[in-house]
């Protein structure tokens, strides 16, 4: 039965139980039938099933509790976006091509977010903000780094889409995984402040115009540094 699926065992199931997991067969919260049962639905050992446990374990999909059983997580649209990864031929990716990608995907979640945040996302992207302000008076590299990029998924967040998030979140880990390659993951970005500010100031205001040349205007700042 497996054979016509070229793929291993281990795959197989794993792609079984997602599957029933994305089409809400598994709800989130549920527990997961038991090792045993698992073994007789698709006709596997007991090593195979927990193969596909711990592969799905570490997709974020299931939590596995000692002693209790696995269960099932919410679904992260994040996690459908993973795929893509597979996709990607990294020798041919540069700098142009993820800045291209997030001056569309980014401009477009600030210009949403100004038109769709609420006062207490408004609050909360005030808060990082502040926090990048005071890394940056610090010189703290890795604590700027941390804030820069919460401040990027929070603008994402107000704008209330969750494709655009998924997406977000995704070119950013293809971003920081070509940077550090490139060997300029620790380049400090010119105006970083003021920049995040300009983008911020045009989301209270809700100016979803400028909010978007605001962001597109800092990517590119972003990639004239990085292509120096």
């Amino acid at each position: 039965m497996e054979a016509q699926y070229q793929v291993t065992k281990c795959d197989y199931v794993t792609e079984q139980i997602k599957d029933k997991i994305i089409s809400g067969v598994y709800k989130s919260g549920d527990q997961l039938p038991p090792e045993g049962a698992l073994c007789e639905l698709f006709g596997v050992s007991r090593i195979t099933v927990r193969e596909a446990l711990k592969k799905l374990n570490m997709m974020g999909m299931v939590d596995i509790k000692q002693g209790r059983g696995t269960f099932v997580k919410s679904v992260d649209l994040g996690l459908f976006m993973k795929p893509i990864y597979r996709l990607i031929d990294f020798e041919e990716i540069d700098v142009e091509a993820i800045y291209e990608a997030r001056k569309y995907i980014e401009g477009g979640a600030a210009h949403l977010a100004a038109d769709n945040r609420t006062d207490k996302e408004l609050s909360v992207l005030e808060s990082v903000l502040q926090n990048l302000k005071r890394s940056i008076a610090e010189d703290d590299f890795m604590q700027i780094m941390r804030f820069d990029k919460e401040f990027h998924e929070q603008v994402a967040k107000s704008a209330h889409n969750p494709i655009l998030l998924a997406c977000l979140q995704s070119v950013e880990e293809i971003n920081d995984a070509c940077l550090k390659r490139f060997s300029k993951y620790h380049i400090m970005l010119e105006n970083c402040y003021a920049e995040h500010f300009a983008i911020f100031d045009a989301i209270a205001k809700q100016d979803a115009e400028r909010a978007e040349e605001a962001m597109v205007a800092h990517t590119l700042s972003s990639k004239r540094v990085l292509l120096k």
